[in-house]
């Protein structure tokens, strides 16, 4: 950008100084100059969100929850028993394009609006330009909270842990201190449940979200917060969860009396 306008304000001097006219002859149609978008990279002190310049108003909105998101995960993690150790910072990065969006996430995750991915050289949260500047203030709040937990407790996370305990946690702190009742959260709920969701990556995925959601609010109002955080800690490294410990009949109960 500085290369460029130094360039303008050149051509600009040397158009005064011969005397030469920019104005275009009647019926003359001046090709348009392609966009160029740069490398972008808004820091605060929590992270960095990395972006184009053609990008930049998403880029802005993110970074400008990215501290108070990391730090609200952070005030739930520190409430359970066992102390999550974490960085408490996190970079957040908006591909340019959809065939760099799919290089970074793979093709089966592209779709969504954000993600946390992890490679040998870190991890990070990845944001679709198209799904995410399309969000409202408080949805993008809600992806970046869950998106950070997924950083926050990769470690402690099994690859083969159920995904209605991963994503339903994820959530519970996303969603955590908004004010927002159940079905103000999880709209396609209904009380006829009769095993725990399953279908996170087929036609049923936003009801399997709003479904480990809703069993995350369920123990908190049997276990409390700190038993909730406690609980996702001591299963998280497993491949399985003891059905008993969930109580689907007590789940089903719960969203009968919560949402009719």
């Amino acid at each position: 950008m500085k290369h460029l306008r130094t360039l303008l304000a050149i051509t600009v001097a040397m158009t005064f100084l011969l005397g030469l006219t920019v104005a275009t002859r009647p019926g003359e149609v001046r090709p348009t100059e392609p966009v160029r978008c740069e490398p972008t990279v808004l820091t605060t002190s929590s992270g960095t969100v990395t972006s184009s310049s053609c990008d930049g108003e998403l880029a802005s909105r993110a970074s400008s929850v990215l501290d108070e998101s990391v730090g609200g995960v952070a005030d739930i993690l520190d409430i359970g028993s066992t102390q999550v150790a974490w960085l408490k910072r996190v970079d957040v990065v908006v591909p340019s394009s959809e065939p760099e969006l799919v290089g970074l996430v793979g093709p089966a995750f592209a779709d969504m609006a954000g993600i946390a991915i992890r490679d040998g050289a870190g991890q990070w949260v990845v944001l679709n330009r198209t799904r995410a500047t399309a969000l409202t203030d408080l949805e993008l709040r809600v992806l970046l909270r869950h998106e950070i937990t997924h950083v926050a407790t990769r470690d402690l996370t099994s690859d083969a842990a159920p995904l209605w305990l991963v994503e339903g946690f994820a959530d519970w702190v996303a969603f955590h201190g908004l004010g927002l009742s159940l079905r103000q959260a999880a709209p396609a709920l209904t009380s006829n449940v009769t095993a725990l969701p399953t279908d996170f990556g087929g036609p049923g995925r936003d009801l399997a979200y709003q479904q480990a959601y809703s069993i995350m609010v369920y123990l908190e109002s049997t276990l409390g917060e700190r038993g909730v955080v406690d609980f996702f800690l001591q299963h998280a490294s497993m491949s399985a969860v003891d059905l008993d410990d969930v109580d689907v009949p007590g789940w089903r109960e719960f969203l009968r009396k919560s949402i009719g």
